[in-house]
């Protein structure tokens, strides 16, 4: 379970610590898929928002809620994900139930930005490269960062165009350990042994200790 947390967490240093580049980082043509287009665009509005509002953030922290919610997860396509995750569990839920799963995950993901901020550093990772691996469904982003001490890391993050054709963000992994397929089994595990209404409670209570205090 630690080993989760170090990863979301560290999934979201790296939207954070990217260093902002002139041009694109995309080294297979000029031809730059609207895929990567997104995610190089994404990642240097966040750069411009956390310099130019960094003492804001500082001072208030619902501010930063706020910048996590409708900028940094803009992208999430958060009924994909969600299906993902729980499987069987989410056609078994209700549309009550499954509207709240949303919620909470979308709150967890934001949960994640607010932590993630307090290890963040203009000068912690850089990305070095982009790359685009299409599948019939979508497709992964695929970047290299390298780190501080000179360790490159492979970042990826999966998108898929959403029923308006619009390309969305529905998972993110590091070193081929994707945030879907960590958060899978912690849910399904909960709601096998407790039930769906009991993962809702779960959810809502560690959110709550970040988000609403």
């Amino acid at each position: 379970m630690k080993r989760q947390a170090f990863i979301t967490t560290f999934i979201f240093l790296i939207f954070y610590g990217t260093a902002v580049n002139g041009c694109s980082l995309y080294i297979s043509g000029n031809d730059i898929p609207e895929p990567v287009q997104i995610v190089e665009s994404q990642t240097n509005i966040l750069l411009t928002q956390l310099s130019s509002r960094k003492v804001e953030f500082d001072n208030d922290p619902k501010s930063l809620i706020y910048f996590a919610k409708n900028i940094a997860l803009s992208h999430w396509n958060l009924q994909k994900t969600s299906r993902l995750m729980l499987g069987k569990y989410w056609n078994n839920a209700d549309s009550r139930q499954q509207l709240r799963f949303e919620e909470e995950f979308m709150r967890t993901l934001m949960r994640y930005v607010v932590k993630a901020y307090g290890y963040y550093d203009e000068s912690f990772v850089q990305v070095i490269s982009y790359d685009w691996q299409p599948s019939s469904r979508g497709g992964w982003v695929k970047s290299v960062v390298k780190l501080p001490a000179g360790l490159k890391v492979a970042v990826d993050y999966r998108m898929m165009l959403d029923k308006k054709k619009v390309w969305k963000l529905i998972d993110v992994r590091v070193e081929g350990i994707s945030l879907v397929g960590s958060k899978k089994g912690e849910y399904r595990s909960i709601i096998r042994s407790d039930g769906m209404e009991e993962l809702l409670k779960s959810m809502s209570t560690k959110n709550g200790k970040v988000l609403d205090s």
